[in-house]
């Protein structure tokens, strides 16, 4: 496999599993997503007090990496074709944390979405630029950036999961389901592969 393969399968694991099954349950209406996790925690009663210290958004940061990681990507792609589908795929993903309208009208500025909003637009940013610039980015810097992105993928969310699964316990009894492996399986291949590449870098310099 080519090293480009690679990260390409490390990105679709990231991506897949933030819309897969991070809450199981037999009944498929108590299933949750990394997706719904964003959006459900903030009707558990510690978080509406502002006194569980959980943070939400950090449940969106799995397709906020995916975006990115995909027009870094795109950025280092020669074929126009696949450069322009990557990039439409981009720019898909990277909205999906924000609220349906009408609620996306004054997201920007409402303190329940205002967060989500801002660091939506601020991923947009960056994976426009990374697609535009990507290509002229030493060796070494894209090495960087997919490790930082991929232990952020690993950890991050992943780790917050474990933080709030006592309170979703004192709701009903679950499993725990394949999505957040997977998300922690990416992104610890994201930080490998770029690791591998930065001592390669080293070997040639």
């Amino acid at each position: 496999m080519t090293k480009r393969g690679g990260l390409f399968i490390a990105l679709a694991l990231i991506g897949a599993g933030y819309f897969g099954a991070w809450v199981w349950h037999p009944t498929a209406a108590l299933t949750y997503s990394a997706d719904d996790l964003g959006e459900w925690l903030k009707f558990f009663p510690i978080v509406q007090a502002g006194q569980s210290g959980i943070v939400r958004e950090l449940f969106y940061l799995p397709i906020w990496i995916t975006a990115i990681g995909l027009d870094l990507f795109a950025g280092r792609v020669k074929s126009i074709g696949w450069k322009m589908m990557l990039v439409g795929l981009s720019a898909l993903l990277v909205f999906t944390p924000l609220p349906k309208y009408p609620e996306l009208l004054t997201a920007y500025r409402t303190s329940e979405f205002a967060p989500t909003f801002w660091i939506t637009v601020a991923s947009l940013l960056i994976a426009i630029v990374l697609a535009i610039f990507g290509g002229r980015l030493a060796d070494r810097v894209e090495a960087i950036i997919w490790i930082v992105m991929g232990l952020a993928a690993a950890s991050i969310a992943p780790l917050h999961f474990i933080k709030v699964m006592p309170e979703i316990e004192r709701l009903y009894h679950f499993s725990i389901g394949w999505g957040i492996f997977a998300v922690a399986i990416g992104g610890v291949g994201l930080a490998v592969i770029g690791v591998t590449m930065l001592k390669r870098n080293r070997a040639y310099s």
